[in-house]
């Protein structure tokens, strides 16, 4: 998996979805908003320090830099 994904890059697997970073903590209805409009990916509020850091808003899938980016969940 390249080291280049960011937000906004295209997935890797799907090749149709945008990335997004994931917002991890008690939403508020800002960052509601901010889910609706695509610019992020609600986590939810338990945070176990390896956790996903990008989403692909179209398969679903989850990202997480461990010196280079790998898959690490599948929904």
């Amino acid at each position: 998996m390249s080291g280049r994904l960011r937000k906004g890059s295209t997935c890797p697997f799907c090749a149709t979805g945008r990335l997004a970073p994931i917002v991890y903590g008690l939403p508020t209805s800002d960052l509601a908003d901010r889910e609706a409009s695509l610019e992020i990916v609600l986590g939810g509020c338990v945070v176990t320090g390896s956790d996903p850091e990008l989403a692909c808003h179209n398969c679903e899938r989850r990202f997480m830099r461990d010196g280079e980016w790998v898959l690490i969940s599948e929904r």
